[in-house]
């Protein structure tokens, strides 16, 4: 939602900023936050922010999710907990500031005299972000759901906590998305429904998911407290080495958990007010109140960037076993680029080496019969034998002669 504010705060600096602020004196109880936003845009400051600070999380975001899926869809990380959510978690973190980019891309480095592509993005592409803000913020729910599973009802978490579950989840979460921005694309034309359909969203995509987040994150974080925290650390010597590793991951996967679910809290809350705010008054008027809204819009585009960009850092930071995996894969990589200039030097030492002897075939060496003939004597299977032959016949003739002698 704060996504569509942003266009059509640019769609009005384009058309009408420039007029208004030649023709209205500058007030601060006229002062609306559109109009700041527009300033803020068109400064350095917006361009810093949305134009440059923003793509470049973007870009690193969907590099260290792209590795996250690679990392996840290893051998050793198949077997790991929650892996099927973990993987639609950086799906959906893929798309959604993908798209929500978008707009920024325009506005600073395409066409801006063009307000029909940013209606078309406004109405068309926009709400396929939703839809994968959406899907991340249930995926992190579940994820967390499921941890608590594991960690209170470990015997029945076998059953209900499976990977079929997981992809199970993962269907139904994608579905729920579809149909919740079906509306968008239904009534694109018509303003009244948008605001009532942009309010069921906020309802279903940020504010139920962030109150059931931080519920399970309160029981989870007690819970993790009360078995795996200090008091229980000690007991790990009275067990055998392998339930002591186990129980030791069990609490690292927990405290990976809680540390997505944390940072979900937290980034989504500036956007949970902000969409508040606007469902309230979409355009305040007031220096102050205006101010507030340009910073929470600010504020809450670049912790919405960073909520989807730092699950890959978590990762590595966490979970040793990701760590592990990626370690090899770059080791893998960096033996492939050494085999292949291996091969590369070897081919060319071969060619190398093959020149002259095509060349030695070509132009044969003259010399006598008899020195080519005892020349290759030493070398050639076919001088080895006749040198062989001739000790043989000497020596039966020496024993010819002994034998006569002895006669």
């Amino acid at each position: 939602m704060h996504t569509d504010l942003l266009l059509t705060t640019s769609i009005h600096l384009n058309s009408n900023s420039t007029t208004e602020s030649a023709l209205l004196p500058i007030d601060n109880t006229t002062i609306c936050a559109d109009q700041l936003i527009g300033d803020a845009l068109v400064g350095l400051s917006g361009r810093i922010i949305w134009g440059t600070v923003q793509l470049i999380l973007m870009i690193l975001g969907n590099i260290g999710n792209i590795l996250t899926l690679i990392v996840l869809n290893r051998r050793l990380m198949r077997k790991g907990g929650v892996n099927n959510l973990l993987q639609g978690l950086a799906i959906s973190d893929i798309v959604a500031p993908t798209l929500a980019c978008i707009p920024h891309i325009i506005y600073y480095y395409g066409p801006k005299n063009n307000p029909n592509l940013i209606s078309f993005v406004n109405s068309f592409v926009m709400p396929l972000a939703t839809g994968a803000t959406f899907c991340s913020n249930w995926i992190v729910v579940m994820i967390t759901s499921f941890r608590l599973m594991i960690v209170v009802k470990p015997l029945y978490s076998q059953v209900y906590c499976s990977s079929e579950n997981e992809r199970k989840a993962l269907i139904v979460i994608f579905l729920v998305s579809i149909l919740s921005i079906v509306p968008y694309y239904c009534y694109h034309s018509n303003g009244d429904a948008l605001d009532v359909i942009k309010v069921i969203s906020a309802g279903l995509s940020l504010l139920g998911p962030w109150v059931i987040c931080l519920i399970l994150w309160i029981l989870l974080i007690r819970i993790v407290n009360r078995e795996i925290g200090t008091k229980k650390s000690k007991e790990f010597i009275l067990h055998s080495e392998v339930v002591a590793q186990r129980l030791k991951s069990k609490s690292r996967i927990t405290r990976m958990v809680l540390i997505i679910c944390f940072c979900n809290i937290i980034c989504q809350l500036p956007v949970l007010v902000l969409t508040l705010f606007g469902l309230i008054d979409g355009n305040p008027c007031g220096h102050p109140k205006a101010f507030i809204f340009m910073c929470l819009l600010f504020l809450s585009n670049l912790l919405l960037i960073v909520n989807h960009s730092i699950n890959f850092f978590i990762y590595s930071l966490t979970n040793s076993k990701f760590r592990y995996t990626l370690q090899i894969m770059c080791r893998h990589c960096c033996c492939f680029k050494d085999c292949c200039q291996k091969r590369t030097q070897t081919q060319r030492q071969l060619m190398i080496s093959d020149d002259p002897r095509k060349l030695s075939r070509l132009n044969p060496p003259k010399a006598d019969s008899n020195s080519y003939s005892y020349s290759r004597t030493l070398d050639s299977p076919r001088g080895i034998l006749i040198v062989r032959t001739t000790n043989s016949s000497r020596n039966n003739r020496l024993n010819n002669l002994s034998a006569r002698v002895a006669l």
